[in-house]
C-alpha cells in the first residue's frame, strides 16, 4: 500500500511540474509564484525558529570566548560535570523539542555531528535532565546536561553534541506526507586523562597567493595542529609594502575551520577583486580561544600558469584531426566508387 501511495504521488509530481513548466514557457506564471504555489500545497505545522545557548561555563575558561559556546573541559576519570543549556522558543506558537547527545567527528576541517542520536563513547557518558520541552510563545527554558566520565574511559579527546530538534509532520492535499526535521546544537570538546590538560598549539606552515581565471584574488594559509586539543581558526589578514607602498586589509576568513590533533587544513582569505597583483607583505594572525599564532610571508596575487595546451590549441588540434579523418573518408569512398565502375 505504501507503494502504490508512493507511485501514485509521484504521477501527480511529473503532472505539475510539467504544468509549471509549460506555464513558465508560455510566460504565464513566474518562478516566484511556482514557489508560492508549492508552499500552498503543504497543510500542517513546519519546523520553527528557536535556538540554543550554553549557559555555565567553568571560571577557569570564563576568558575564553569558546567555552562561551562550547562545552570545553579537561576531566580525569571518575569525574562529573554539569552544564546548563538555555533552550529558547522563537516563534509565536507554542512548539515542541527532544534534547539529546550525538556523536562527532572532525576531518576536512569541520566539526560534524552524525545522523543523529548515534552512540559513542562519549554519548554513553551523557545524561539529559529533559529530554523533551514544551515551551510556549517566545519562551525559554533550561535544561542540565550531565557529562560523568567513568574509570575506564579511554584517555585522549572526544568530540560530541547536545541537540536540540524540532520535528514536524507537513500533510500535502493528496494525502501524501514528509516529515520535517530542524535542529541546532553545542559541541563537547572533552578531553579525558591524568597530570593535567594537554597543550593547545598550531603553527602556521605557508602562506600562498593567487588569482583565479576570472581574475578573483585569494590566499591560502596552511596550518598544523601541533597540540594536544581541537583548535577552531579564525582570524585576519593584513597586506603591506604593496605596489605605490600601499597597504590592505585587514581581511576576515572565509571560513572557520576545525582541526583535531595532528590535522591539517586551510584558511582562505579573500581579498577584493580590484586588488593589485603585487608583490605585498602579507600578515596573517590566526586565533583559537586564548591561543594565537602569527606569521608572515611574501605574497603574489597572480593567474597561476596553465601546464599543457590551452583550450584554443586544443580546439585547433581537434579540428585538425576531424579535417584529416573526413580527407581520408573521402579517398576511400572514391577508390569503392572507382572499383566498382564496369569498363565500357
Amino acid at each position: 500500500m505504501a507503494g502504490l501511495t508512493v507511485n501514485r504521488w509521484e504521477t501527480q509530481v511529473r503532472r505539475l511540474l510539467g504544468m509549471i513548466m509549460l506555464a513558465l514557457a508560455a510566460g504565464t506564471l513566474s518562478p516566484a509564484v511556482v514557489a508560492v504555489a508549492a508552499i500552498h500545497r503543504s497543510i500542517g505545522p513546519v519546523p520553527q525558529r528557536f535556538g540554543v545557548r550554553l549557559a555555565d561555563v567553568p571560571v577557569s575558561a570564563a576568558n575564553n570566548p569558546r567555552a562561551l559556546r562550547y562545552i570545553i573541559d579537561y576531566l580525569p576519570t571518575g569525574t562529573v560535570i554539569h552544564r546548563r543549556i538555555l533552550v529558547m522558543n522563537q516563534e509565536a506558537r507554542t512548539a515542541h523539542f527532544t534534547v539529546y547527545p550525538d556523536a562527532a567527528s572532525i576531518s576536512n576541517g569541520s566539526f560534524t555531528g552524525d545522523s543523529g542520536a548515534t552512540r559513542s563513547e562519549l554519548t554513553g557518558w551523557i545524561s539529559v535532565q529533559y529530554q523533551t520541552l514544551t515551551l510556549g510563545p517566545h519562551a525559554s527554558s533550561m535544561d542540565m546536561i550531565t557529562i560523568k566520565v567513568p574509570p575506564g574511559a579511554t584517555r585522549g579527546e572526544h568530540y560530541g553534541l547536545i541537540w536540540v530538534q524540532q520535528a514536524a509532520y507537513a500533510r500535502i492535499s493528496s494525502g501524501f506526507g514528509v516529515s520535517e526535521v530542524a535542529r541546532v546544537g553545542i559541541r563537547i570538546y572533552l578531553a579525558v586523562g591524568h597530570g593535567g590538560a594537554p597543550p593547545t598549539s598550531f603553527a602556521i606552515t605557508s602562506i600562498t597567493g593567487h588569482r583565479s581565471a576570472r581574475g578573483w584574488p585569494a590566499m591560502v594559509v596552511h596550518v598544523d595542529n601541533t597540540g594536544g586539543r581541537a583548535v577552531d581558526l579564525s582570524g585576519t589578514a593584513h597586506l603591506s609594502g604593496g605596489p605605490g607602498d600601499t597597504e590592505a586589509g585587514p581581511f576576515a576568513e572565509q571560513q572557520i575551520i576545525t582541526l583535531a590533533p595532528g590535522q591539517s587544513g586551510n584558511v582562505t582569505f579573500a581579498p577584493p577583486r580590484s586588488l593589485p597583483n603585487g608583490p605585498w607583505q602579507a600578515k596573517v594572525t590566526l586565533v583559537s580561544g586564548l591561543t594565537t599564532a602569527t606569521a608572515t610571508a611574501a605574497v603574489v596575487f597572480a593567474v597561476a600558469s596553465q601546464a599543457g595546451l590551452s583550450m584554443v590549441s586544443w580546439l585547433g588540434i581537434t579540428l585538425g584531426v576531424l579535417a584529416v579523418v573526413l580527407a581520408l573518408a573521402l579517398i576511400l569512398a572514391h577508390s569503392a566508387r572507382e572499383r566498382r565502375r564496369v569498363p565500357a
